[in-house]
């Protein structure tokens, strides 16, 4: 069943990035592939930092941006929402919805600061860490917490190249049976992009408007995005020149 959602993961988020408004008609073999509509999209304003406040290292759950984590004992699950940072401080917005790019909300909210308190579905946490890239909730009951996130138990995934993994835009790298997945939704001028995560280990995760710089985190690793190429702006997967983004792998996520 895991490996159903995240396949079909992959699938709707392409099917959504493809048959937008300019989209190229079907059996039109003629027709040049439109600029994507998202080429107009507003600047958002630069994270005014700090990257991370908090506790580290990070013990706890790993909430990955834009992502979910079902957490114990029945409790729900919990979407990081919104990442707020003023230049010494961070706080961010954490709901009962569901993620994979929509940040759909649920019927809860909470804004969150390092050391707060967090009661969702009658368990009990501590907000330990709020980074860009994740928040970490440490259960109230342990609060020796000692485990850290672990790299993929498939520890060939993904494929690196000089330490490097590079993804094409709308070309999905699912490896072991779709038990794995990443794609770059979309790219953007500045230049910027989109980047869905699924990884039955380290969680979902949606990076939107991610930087050249910018820290990443999924299958238990720490990456950081060094290329952003936006090609010629044809996101046809058959296309060769139709961009990509290069993640160099820092290490593990528990720092």
């Amino acid at each position: 069943m895991k490996t159903l959602r995240l396949a079909a993961a992959a699938g709707c988020v392409l099917l959504a990035a493809a048959c937008g408004p300019s989209a190229t008609k079907a059996g039109d073999a003629t027709a040049s592939p439109s600029p994507s509509p998202s080429t107009a999209r507003p600047v958002p304003p630069d994270d005014k930092g700090p990257e991370c406040a908090g506790d580290r290292p990070a013990k706890g759950l790993h909430v990955l941006r834009g992502g979910t984590v079902r957490l114990p004992g029945g409790a729900g699950t919990v979407l990081y929402k919104e990442a707020q940072a003023d230049g010494t401080s961070r706080t961010a917005v954490l709901t009962n919805g569901t993620g994979m790019g929509t940040a759909q909300a649920g019927t809860e909210s909470w804004t969150v600061t390092p050391g707060r308190a967090l009661t969702v579905g009658g368990a009990e946490f501590t907000v330990s860490q709020i980074c860009t890239y994740r928040v970490v909730l440490t259960p109230k009951d342990q609060k020796n917490v000692t485990e850290l996130p672990q790299p993929s138990s498939n520890a060939t995934w993904p494929s690196l190249v000089d330490g490097r993994f590079r993804l094409r835009w709308h070309v999905p790298n699912t490896e072991y049976n779709g038990q794995y997945s990443a794609v770059v939704t979309e790219i953007y001028p500045g230049p910027r992009a989109n980047i869905s995560i699924v990884s039955e280990d380290g969680g979902d995760a949606y990076y939107g408007d991610a930087k050249i710089g910018d820290t990443l985190e999924f299958a238990g690793r720490l990456w950081k995005v060094t290329v952003i190429d936006v090609g010629d702006g044809n996101p046809d997967g058959s296309n060769p020149n139709s961009g990509y983004v290069d993640l160099q792998l820092i290490g593990p996520a528990g720092g």
